[in-house]
């Protein structure tokens, strides 16, 4: 029996002809390799399909062995804990925006943003956009700075799950159109720069998209 290694990142489909491709140089020897955790067998007799349905069966019939086991049913219910947690911070959040709208400062810029970004990606980061400047707005008019409340009331606006360039998108799009867009601008700058190029970014206009920094 022969042992093989498959690419990283290689699909099953093309995992299962690596394998096959192995038992052609002698008629009747048998080629093995772990794919994701799972032994993969073929011989001459094998096809891709055969070998791509043993995969896939395998994987099945250890998720159901996972999710009946312990760890499995500690792990659902845990989810739906905070599915259910999430699911009652979307209805505060929504409850405490109602009647709140965003306060725009640049409406034609603000149309032209929405009617260009109706995709769902794009679009998810409009509605972000507008459920953040509407909860900050809220917690503005209590009294709250900016500053104090700009990063927790993110985290709470967000029901979709953006990410880190959806974020900076969103921050972009506010500081073009929303009252306190600029004070947000200047904010997000200094919270996300890991030297001083949030400063500069403040001083020249600019917004950093916290997903294209990095840590050297």
């Amino acid at each position: 029996m022969r042992t093989i290694e498959f690419d990283a990142g290689e699909h099953i489909d093309l995992a299962a002809k690596h394998l096959l491709a192995a038992t052609t140089l002698e008629d009747d020897l048998t080629v093995q390799g772990i794919f994701n955790g799972i032994l993969l067998t073929a011989n001459a007799e094998s096809t891709p399909e055969s070998i791509v349905a043993y995969y896939h069966a395998e994987s099945e019939r250890r998720a159901e062995e996972y999710r009946k086991s312990p760890d499995g049913i500690k792990a659902r219910r845990e989810q739906e804990g905070r599915t259910q947690r999430q699911t009652e911070l979307n209805a505060e959040i929504d409850q405490a925006i109602a009647g709140c709208p965003m306060k725009i400062s640049d409406q034609p810029a603000w149309d032209e943003f929405v009617a260009k970004n109706t995709d769902p990606y794009s679009a998810g980061v409009i509605k972000f956009a507008e459920r953040w400047a509407r909860l900050m707005q809220v917690r503005m008019e209590d009294g709250s700075k900016l500053a104090d409340i700009a990063k927790q009331a993110s985290s709470e606006a967000d029901n979709e799950g953006i990410t880190g360039f959806m974020y900076g998108c969103a921050v972009a799009t506010l500081a073009q159109t929303w009252k306190h867009g600029e004070e947000l601008r200047r904010w997000h700058n200094l919270d996300t720069q890991v030297g001083t190029e949030g400063e500069r970014a403040n001083e020249t206009g600019g917004v950093l998209n916290p997903a294209l920094l990095s840590i050297g």
